[in-house]
């Protein structure tokens, strides 16, 4: 049996074991994790590059909306490219500072990991140290009734120091995890940003190319794009009112059918949301965002804005059905416009009778709402990726 004196001496090096322990707990670790200056100072910096990047989309898409607004020409679409172009190479560069930020982020999380685990380990350790010494040695080899209670509080805090750390180990654990989401799904979207980038700038070359620069063919162009447009109108309208249609399934509203995309050099990324009651169209708008039959905003999260309304609007093009006796042409559908890639949904549920690419509709979905109403969904990107041109 040990003698008393080694008892007490061993304990006490147990007990300056566990103050000094209580003592590094309490000032190494502190409970709201602090970062660096020198990080604080970067994400700061990081911050403010965003917020600037972002001011500069507005603005060019500012630009897009004026442009898209005024009479459409050869000058005034060109300008609109560029400025899409500009937008998309900002969004390319604020989602790199957002991925820096993450990056950032995710430093801290998994430092802070290692910071937890290293103090689970030695919380452990001093708990299992002492576990060897019975509580009629511990009372014993205190010199009052109160230093033994002070031990035994001791002992409490730091059974709930390892119930703390390991709790913060799972929750960093679980944010690293989410924060490497986060990452990928930036990624994946800054894939597209690029890919919309190129495709933009190439739009932009090809119709200089298609047109030598000149006003003239530039409506030439769009005049025989908007004919192929109402002829592909013509065959999938008489298509489905024959009946000839495949029945893909019921759609919920709101879910998301497909994502914006453009058929070609007229107009930038948009859809041509249509109407149809009876086998004919019908103006899908009741006043600024509202639409007929209550159905909702087809673009996700109501984003967009109508760049060319339904009815007796558009300017004169040579190929399109007339009006105002032959001074106007008639727009079919309710152009609305947004970023490529913004994810279109169901304006009701209903079921998808048809998907697929018709000429100058592009890729388009119509989903039958039954009582002979039907919503066209024209201009979408391709299941292949494709997003621009005529699939």
């Amino acid at each position: 049996m040990k003698s008393f004196k080694s008892l007490v001496t061993a304990f006490y090096e147990k007990r300056i074991l566990v103050l000094v322990f209580v003592f590094a707990v309490g000032f190494a670790v502190p409970t709201g994790y602090r970062i660096s200056s020198a990080n604080a100072d970067s994400i700061s910096e990081l911050q403010q590059k965003a917020q600037q990047l972002q001011d500069s989309i507005d603005a060019n898409n500012a630009i897009v909306k004026e442009l898209e607004e005024q009479e459409d020409s050869l000058e005034a679409k060109v300008g609109q490219l560029q400025a899409e172009v500009d937008a998309a190479n900002d969004e390319i560069e604020l989602t790199e500072v957002n991925l820096d930020q993450l990056r950032q982020r995710l430093a801290e999380a998994e430092e802070k990991l290692e910071q937890q685990k290293d103090l689970l380990k030695a919380t452990l350790q001093a708990i299992y140290e002492r576990s060897g010494v019975s509580t009629f040695e511990l009372l014993m080899a205190t010199d009052s009734f109160t230093d033994f209670l002070n031990e035994q509080e001791y002992l409490s805090q730091l059974q709930d120091a390892v119930k703390q750390s390991t709790q913060e180990v799972i929750k960093l654990r679980q944010q690293i995890e989410d924060e490497k989401i986060k990452q990928e799904e930036l990624l994946e979207k800054q894939k597209q940003q690029k890919a919309v980038a190129v495709a933009k700038k190439q739009e932009q070359e090809d119709l200089l190319e298609s047109t030598r620069g000149q006003e003239a063919a530039y409506r030439d162009l769009v005049s025989s794009q908007l004919a192929a447009l109402e002829e592909a109108e013509a065959e999938l309208a008489a298509l489905l009112a024959a009946g000839s249609y495949v029945n893909y399934g019921p759609v919920a509203r709101g879910e998301v059918i497909g994502s914006l995309g453009s058929t070609g050099f007229s107009t930038g990324p948009h859809i041509h949301f249509q109407v149809y009651k009876n086998g004919s169209t019908t103006n899908p708008s009741t006043g600024g965002t509202s639409l007929i039959n209550g159905y909702a905003w087809p673009l996700f999260g109501g984003v967009g804005w109508i760049s060319q309304s339904y009815g007796c609007v558009a300017p004169y093009w040579v190929y399109a059905q007339k009006c105002n006796g032959g001074t106007n042409s008639f727009h079919t559908g309710l152009d609305i416009a947004a970023s490529a890639y913004t994810p279109v949904v169901a304006a009701d549920a209903g079921d998808v009778i048809f998907k697929g690419c018709s000429s100058g509709l592009g890729y388009v979905v119509v989903i039958d709402h039954g009582g002979g109403w039907q919503t066209w969904y024209p201009h979408m990107v391709t299941p292949q990726g494709q997003v621009y041109g005529y699939c």
